[in-house]
């Protein structure tokens, strides 16, 4: 479902660097620098190297049930890059690579 899905701007941020999106039912989060830095990830190795993006978050959407009057959506964070890959790169990769090349596009 995700390999079809259009990666999407949904905000930037106030600050500069921030912004937000979404592929499918993820959302994600990412801050960049003004130009490629030695922490950044490498677009082409997905890995830390030389790159734009500082920062990067996968969300996934859970659909949970409050009181059962109105549903409310939650997320929980599935993948996390922050100067390197604290977590889930590996099973998420294919989404991961669409972000980061439509931000690095």
């Amino acid at each position: 479902m995700f390999l079809l899905a259009r990666v999407r701007l949904t905000n930037t941020g106030s600050r500069d660097g921030v912004m937000w999106g979404e592929v499918g039912s993820y959302l994600w989060e990412a801050r960049l620098a003004r130009g490629p830095v030695s922490y950044g990830l490498d677009p082409r190795t997905l890995y830390k190297g030389y790159g734009r993006i500082v920062q990067l978050a996968l969300y996934e959407k859970l659909r949970a049930d409050g009181d059962g009057t109105i549903p409310h959506v939650t997320h929980r964070k599935v993948a996390s890059y922050n100067a390197g890959w604290l977590y889930g790169r590996k099973k998420h990769l294919s989404i991961i690579r669409r972000v980061v090349h439509f931000l690095e596009g």
